[in-house]
């Protein structure tokens, strides 16, 4: 009797520890598996990464040939390559420029920065527009303009509905306006009733307790560069129906109009060569056009994208076009899903 239960604790002891051994087992296998998993999607991140900053060195290059791009292609560059090259020379953007490398992409998206409104340089007017278009209600419309302008301005004397240095809104957080013109747009988040909703979109609970109310945001249409002019060979709808006056089909036409003469875009004679024909196209008077320009790409906006084993990562630069050359503004690396 005893030898049995001495051999069945034996059995016992035995089937625990081959339980404990298998887990141990699983264990170690798992980490193996999980750190390979791991090492590979450091090294496609790396990858992505580069292929990023590589998109923008080659953006950088076609950017700087645009401005000399010739009738013909030259022998070591592409079709697809010296057409984008006669767009960027247009003021034009060119958009979805993908390069293929080994072991993965990059894809360009460069635009000219006067495809947005310099919020500097905006008419009252142009304020209305504008927020009418993104769903700010009515009421709010004078007191943000008028507090941007207090902003902006070079004194403090406060306007009907706005605030300078001794509104309690600024007082009560401890700094005073600038009393200068904006120089990056997160910068209106410090302005009185500019809120991030107002800004980038959402619903307008904080200050203005409106939790009914959704707007989408007015900055993605603006900038803090330029001379306040509208590239219209590159802005968008949205951006186009900012300026005061302009009507929705006005807009459609001038987009309509930058396929050039043979109506088909994405070839060489996109875009309009100046912004008196622009106007004609749409059939707009010629006083307006101090406010479109079509060529002028001083500032240049361009985000590389690249991409390896399924990871991506972004980079957006913001570029001046100097008499030495291109010098950078902004900078910023976005790791992206």
């Amino acid at each position: 009797m005893n030898t049995q239960r001495r051999n069945g604790s034996a059995l016992l002891l035995a089937l625990v520890t081959l339980v404990i051994l298998s887990a141990l087992m699983v264990s170690f296998l798992f980490r193996i598996h999980l750190e390979a998993e791991l090492a590979t999607a450091y090294r496609f991140r790396v990858k992505a990464q580069s292929l990023a900053e590589a998109g923008q060195e080659y953006a950088k290059l076609m950017l700087i040939k645009s401005f000399r791009a010739g009738n013909e292609p030259e022998e070591e560059y592409s079709e697809r390559f010296f057409l984008a090259l006669k767009n960027l020379s247009r003021g034009m953007a060119v958009s979805g420029y993908t390069v293929e490398m080994d072991g993965g992409a990059f894809t360009l998206h460069i635009t000219p920065e006067q495809g947005r409104r310099n919020v500097n340089t905006l008419s009252e007017a142009d304020w209305e527009q504008m927020l009418e278009n993104v769903g700010v209600p009515e009421e709010l419309h004078d007191p943000l303009f008028a507090s941007f302008q207090d902003w902006i301005d070079a004194d403090e004397a406060s306007r009907l509905q706005g605030a300078e240095s001794d509104d309690p809104y600024y007082t009560d957080r401890g700094y005073p306006v600038k009393n200068a013109r904006v120089d990056t747009i997160d910068e209106m988040l410090l302005i009185k009733g500019f809120t991030r909703a107002i800004l980038y979109g959402g619903r307008l609970e904080e200050e203005h307790e409106m939790p009914e109310v959704e707007v989408s945001g007015i900055a993605p249409l603006l900038t803090v560069y330029g001379d306040g002019r509208v590239n219209v060979n590159t802005a968008n709808r949205d951006v186009l129906l900012t300026v005061s006056g302009l009507k929705e089909e006005d807009a459609d036409r001038l987009i309509e109009g930058r396929t050039g003469p043979d109506e088909i875009p994405g070839t060489e004679d996109d875009g309009y060569p100046s912004t008196d024909r622009a106007l004609a196209y749409a059939g707009l008077p010629g006083d307006v056009s101090n406010v479109f320009s079509t060529t002028d790409r001083r500032w240049v906006r361009v985000t590389s994208v690249g991409e390896a084993g399924g990871v991506r990562a972004a980079i957006w630069t913001l570029y001046e076009f100097t008499g030495r050359g291109l010098s950078v503004h902004a900078y910023r690396e976005e790791p992206l899903p």
